[in-house]
Parts: C-alpha cells; structure tokens; sequence
C-alpha cells in the first residue's frame, strides 16, 4: 500500500490522524500505525471494549502517534485501552515504546499490547515496562522487498529477549526462502504479505485473539 492508502485505512478504521502527523510521518510509520487497527480488531474479538485515548479517559478527537522510539510516560500519544466486562484486568495497546527486557536492556516495540497496571507503573515511576508484563510484540519492517536475513537474525534475538512466544515478525512483501526458513520451527512467527485483505491479518489477529484471551485467564 502506498501512503494515501495507508492513511485513508487508517482514518476509515479507527480516527482522523492529526494533520501535523499526517502530514509528516512516513510509510513506514502508517504501516506501524495500521497494525493498531488489527490489534484494536483482536482485542475486540477477545471481548475486550476499546478506548482509543491519549489521558486514559477521554476518547482522542485526532490520533497522534510516535515517529520515532519513545519512553511509554512521555508524551501525549494516542493509544487504546482495552477494557472487559468479565475482568478487572486491562490491557494497553501502544506504538514505538521502550520495553525493559529479560537482560534489563530497553529494546523498542513497533507495537506492545502491555498489562494496563504495567503501564501505569511506567507511567508513574518514570520506568519502562518490564516484558515479563507484555502480552504481545509486534516488529514491522515495511520492505517493498522481503527483509534481509540479517533482519530476521535480529527480530530473534529480540524476540529472546523479549519473549520468543510473544513476538512476531511483519512485512508487506514476500518472504525470501531463507528468511522463512530461518523463522520456520521457532517460536516467535512471521507474517510476510501482511496487508489488509491478506490472509495473512486474519493469521496475526487470531493469534493475537488468542494471546489476549490466554493473559485473561491467567490468575
């Protein structure tokens, strides 16, 4: 998809884009911010009502996202709070944030569906969020070709870090045979061809689904 593509998915799905990110932020940033709209589409699936907000409590009237890394505590940022009818618990679903790794190292997360008391946690004491509280990891590569292998070498070694199980790999374009087979077998998954009308979002969303139902059910 190209940038006016992205944009109109994005402000059909889930807001109008404030003008000052419209009109600066790049593809690869809309491809980031249009994962928001599967993950918002898996949170509801897993029963979950959905708060697209930049204070916790009010709904954004425009959506800003980050362009580039940031610390989850600074910043007005749009982001969606999940919220279920069942639980007390949860979630947060944020774009471009740091996330304190098993190794204490901060790695950033293109896309975190994160524990909503982690992330008042990091809010109030100035702290990433720890992975241990992370639901979920999404790291984009928007390649008009399939990522070299050196990217999916890295994407492992940050999905060790982060949690193999939570992480996924997306891209746009195919996926090279080695790049594939490099993935395949692991724990961590990925999803080339990753565009709406893909197969490939039905694939993320019903992981994702399935990921939050589990973070539900745990005691």
């Amino acid at each position: 998809m190209n940038r006016a593509n992205l944009v109109q998915a994005i402000e059909k799905a889930i807001g109008v884009l404030e003008p000052v990110y419209r009109t600066s932020a790049d593809e690869s940033d809309l491809y980031e911010a249009s994962l928001l709209v599967l993950c918002r589409d898996a949170a509801r699936a897993a029963g979950g009502t959905v708060l697209l907000t930049q204070d916790g409590r009010t709904r954004a009237t425009t959506l800003r996202f980050r362009r580039s890394p940031g610390n989850l505590w600074s910043g007005a940022f749009t982001y969606i709070l999940v919220s279920f009818p069942d639980v007390q618990k949860k979630l947060e679903i944020h774009l471009g944030v740091y996330v304190a790794a098993r190794s204490k190292v901060a790695h950033e997360c293109d896309v975190a569906i994160i524990d909503h008391q982690e992330a008042e946690r990091s809010r109030q004491a100035g702290v990433h969020p720890r992975s241990t509280k992370l639901v979920a990891a999404i790291e984009a590569k928007h390649y008009s070709a399939s990522p070299p292998l050196g990217i999916g070498r890295g994407f492992l070694g940050l999905a060790q870090e982060l949690g193999a199980k939570k992480c996924s790999l997306v891209f746009p374009s195919q996926s090279s045979t080695n790049l594939g087979a490099l993935i395949a077998g692991q724990s961590s998954e990925s999803y080339p061809e990753l565009l709406p009308g893909k197969g490939a979002v039905e694939r993320l969303r019903s992981q994702l689904d399935q990921a939050i139902r589990n973070w539900k059910n745990k005691l």
